[in-house]
């Protein structure tokens, strides 16, 4: 008896708490719904299954608030229906909690500005499988996990069927320990550019409690890498998205993942090289994405020895040197293959493992090596040809070319065989030269210039000694120049030009003198 009276009065606690909950809400301002599909735009179909389907775009029309109820063409039952909503583009603050209904909902409220969310959001939609909030101002105090609680079920609440869970390009920075206790049939879960740099104990556990989850997108946040703990119940996890991080090695962690794991993203990290031991016991793995690592020079052997793979995205790795050709030998059903616009100039020349095959890649369909340093060898072409790729690189827009040696040099791959290549003499004029250093930098002409300078220095001396020695030669046979004295004229009399003068001309200029003072005439 005391436990059903205990029973009741849960009961009636309980029920007095909804009470106040949709006190609370009927006081917070919702959208006018009246004449609302003359503002928005509403549509409704009816599929192969006679299900109907109805669509309420509200998108773009500068609303503060969603709506209070659905519109009245959607009917009043909904059972057996499905709504798609999109409030995107408003400027929501608050999302509100969702008008009451029956039928399966995917809601959209992207670019809103949105910073909070109500809770309980979900009480009267138990139904809804999408949830798209992503371009937003969410942080961590508004995703708790009552957000999240359904119809209140006697002692407890029930769970929703939410699928699709979308919170990208927000600012959440750490998750709630129990924040999915309430989601238990949830399959993909976006958190991409949001700020998990680290994944603390509570992140890690919230994620981890997703035992459904088939898709996780945790790229962009800044992650250096991931807990074991992580992936420990994620038995049926197939799409994990990590790329544009900051690892530095391939998480030891994801190898948890090797029966369940179907696609991995990895560009756009930091990492130097890829360790033989980096993709072990991925044996499901088809699809691979390793493009625009701006670190990786190597790929070791064994990296890439994935029976499953399907699809290789290694392109735009400017320091990728060296990829093991051979181990790719083994993914037979390999279709894609992208290892354009990295730093490559030969793949491994052992290609001979099996024989009897004529294609190690009979399913290939698409083959990118442009923009690689290729250097056309014998070795090259027996690769390209026993892989089965020269019937894939003729259907290619870009076309890879030669880069060395220098004789066949601009010369498309797809110009020439393994049959000319093999057969071919290249004068040792045109062999490769790795790292030629600049002309005057080579040895011969670093000989070249040694060789001249001696010879200016030895001339040099050669003549100077020579015109030493005949200025030696001259100097002692007095054939030397004399310096020419002057004398001046301006201080010099009669008397001393006289003194120079012969007795004939000095006595002439007395006696002319004499005759002058007794006035005689000049005889």
């Amino acid at each position: 008896m005391k436990y059903k009276f205990l029973l009741l009065m849960i009961n009636m606690s309980a029920a007095l708490l909804l009470h106040l909950v949709a006190a609370q809400h009927e006081d917070i301002p919702y959208q006018h719904v009246t004449n609302i599909c003359e503002t928005c735009t509403c549509l409704s179909a009816q599929d192969s299954n006679h299900r109907l389907h109805q669509t309420l775009n509200c998108a773009m029309k500068n609303f503060q608030h969603i709506l209070a109820r659905w519109p009245s063409e959607f009917g009043t039952d909904h059972r057996g229906m499905e709504i798609v909503a999109s409030y995107s583009g408003n400027n929501i603050r608050l999302l509100q909690q969702l008008p009451a209904t029956r039928a399966v909902l995917t809601l959209s409220c992207r670019h809103c500005g949105m910073q909070q969310l109500q809770a309980p959001l979900f009480m009267d939609v138990p139904n809804v499988e999408g949830l798209y909030l992503s371009w937003n101002e969410i942080g961590d105090d508004a995703l708790k996990p009552e957000l999240f609680r359904g119809p209140f079920n006697t002692t407890k609440y029930e769970p929703i069927a939410l699928k699709d869970l979308e919170l990208s390009h927000n600012r959440i920075s750490r998750l709630d320990r129990k924040l999915f206790e309430h989601t238990p049939q949830l399959r993909k879960l976006a958190l991409a550019h949001n700020r998990l740099s680290v994944l603390d104990a509570a992140t890690t556990a919230a994620l981890a409690s997703i035992t459904s989850l088939q898709r996780l997108d945790l790229s962009h946040n800044g992650l250096l890498t991931l807990p074991a703990e992580l992936f420990s119940h994620l038995g049926n996890l197939q799409f994990l998205d990590v790329s544009g991080n900051e690892f530095a090695l391939v998480p030891a962690s994801i190898q948890q993942l090797g029966k369940s794991l179907l696609q991995l993203n990895l560009a756009g990290n930091p990492l130097p090289k890829i360790g033989a031991e980096s993709f072990r016991n991925l044996v499901a793995l088809r699809r691979l994405n390793i493009s625009e690592l701006p670190m990786l020079r190597s790929i070791e052997q064994g990296a890439l020895q994935l029976p499953a793979l399907e699809q290789l995205d290694c392109a735009r790795n400017p320091k990728l040197e060296r990829l093991e050709f051979n181990n790719l030998l083994h993914s037979r059903n390999l279709t894609q293959l992208d290892i354009s616009q990295n730093a490559l100039s030969s793949l491994s020349p052992n290609v001979s493992e099996d024989a009897n095959s004529t294609s190690s890649w009979p399913r290939l369909k698409k083959f990118a090596i442009a923009g690689n340093r290729w250097y056309c060898s014998c070795d090259l072409f027996k690769a390209l040809e026993h892989a089965g790729a020269p019937q894939v690189l003729q259907s290619l827009d870009a076309v890879a070319r030669c880069e060395t040696p220098y004789l066949l040099a601009g010369m498309p791959l797809t110009n020439l065989t393994s049959e000319q290549i093999c057969n071919m003499v290249i004068p040792k004029k045109y062999r490769a030269v790795e790292d030629d250093p600049p002309r005057f930098l080579r040895r011969r002409y670093i000989i070249l210039t040694v060789i001249i300078a001696s010879i200016v220095v030895v001339a040099g001396l050669i003549i100077g000694f020579v015109v030493v020695c005949v200025r030696r030669r001259l100097k002692g046979n007095d054939f030397g120049v004399q310096p020419i004295r002057y004398t001046s004229v301006r201080g010099s009399n009669l008397s001393a030009f006289s003194q120079l003068q012969p007795v004939s001309v000095t006595s002439k200029f007395n006696n002319a003198a004499a005759a002058a003072k007794t006035g005689a005439p000049n005889a």
